[in-house]
């Protein structure tokens, strides 16, 4: 853990370059791979599992129908010196809803799946693993720091969807909200 509460990957925080190096390399290792949007109907059929790992209230507002939420980070809710900091660090960046590990991760996750089932994980973005694709906005990704978070637990069916739910969003495909 991080003097700021967060993990750390090699002594680096998640979202640094040399954590991503490293991120990136062990999920090539263990091909964890994208799939399209029109893909995910014969995924859910085959009994994959799509996991949606934004913070709830991102998942609430909308996701995908049979998605099961288990939020890789959480809003920052507490008011400890480190937390105030935070919060104070992503303000001064126009970000009024900051975030913070969650904690419950494994543990919620481990809940609701084993780590033989097949998983679809599903951010805002959904990443890319493809070194030709620069854009460093659909690099690195919450489903990719979740998808590297898995292969430790033993996972090894993860998949992640590509251009995340924005683009699933985008391309007018059903959503549902929750009250």
């Amino acid at each position: 853990m991080s003097p700021g509460g967060g993990r750390l990957i090699d002594g680096n925080r998640p979202t640094s370059p040399k954590a991503w190096k490293i991120q990136y390399k062990a999920l090539k290792e263990k091909r964890v791979r994208e799939v399209l949007g029109s893909d995910i109907d014969g995924l859910r059929r085959r009994g994959a599992l799509l996991i949606d790992v934004r913070p709830s209230e991102e998942y609430d507002a909308g996701h995908i129908e049979g998605s099961l939420n288990v939020p890789l980070y959480k809003l920052i809710d507490g008011w400890s010196p480190q937390q105030c900091a935070r919060k104070a660090t992503f303000a001064f960046f126009g970000i009024f809803n900051g975030t913070e590990y969650n904690d419950k991760f494994e543990s919620d996750l481990q809940a609701l799946t084993d780590a033989k089932d097949e998983i679809v994980l599903i951010c805002s973005t959904g990443g890319t693993l493809n070194p030709d694709q620069k854009s460093q906005s659909r690099a690195q990704s919450r489903s990719l720091m979740a998808a590297y978070d898995m292969i430790g637990l033993g996972y090894e069916k993860i998949r992640f969807l590509d251009g995340g739910y924005n683009q699933w969003r985008n391309e007018e495909r059903e959503i549902v909200v929750n009250d």
